[in-house]
């Protein structure tokens, strides 16, 4: 469990290490879960233009390179919340992924996040943009640890209802 005991958490950030991906705020995240929460691993997944400059800067991360397939999933599985602040998604494939991983989310108010997620229900949502609402949507979900375990079970079912039979069902 990267290094973290029973009761420890592991926050982790899955994508491209990049610039538009809005990273300095996941480092910020990282460092206000480790405020509160002494037994945290802090974990990036990817790799990108980026990782150098935040493997010197933060040597206290896990920067565990870009992963695919079941190595992937073993990634996602292993987390417990995922911190998600980019700016430039589209559909946002990392944060289903997450969420089909039972992990809880905090992401921005917009694309995929938006569609998604119910905030306090089955993740964290934060105002488009707005840094400070987004730290502060970290803080909620660290706030409130004892509902997680119902929180993930409603990513994982959000998350299911995203197969085939789910998108007829919207439609019908």
């Amino acid at each position: 469990r990267w290094g973290v005991g029973d009761d420890g958490v592991l926050a982790i950030f899955v994508s491209r290490l990049a610039a538009e991906k809005n990273i300095p705020l996941v480092a910020k995240a990282f460092e206000a879960i480790k405020q509160r929460l002494p037994d945290v691993a802090c974990v990036f997944v990817g790799d990108g233009p980026e990782r150098a400059k935040l493997e010197k800067a933060h040597p206290d991360y896990i920067f565990s390179g870009m992963q695919q397939g079941e190595d992937l999933a073993r990634h996602y599985a292993s987390g417990d919340l995922f911190i998600f602040p980019s700016i430039t998604e589209t559909f946002g494939n990392v944060v289903t992924e997450a969420m089909a991983s039972g992990l809880v989310p905090v992401a921005y108010d917009y694309a995929a996040p938006r569609r998604f997620i119910k905030d306090a229900e089955n993740g964290f949502l934060a105002e488009y943009d707005n840094e400070a609402d987004y730290l502060a949507a970290v803080e909620r979900a660290v706030s409130q640890l004892q509902k997680w375990p119902g929180i993930r079970a409603s990513a994982r079912q959000t998350a299911e209802s995203l197969g085939w039979d789910g998108i007829v069902k919207d439609f019908a």
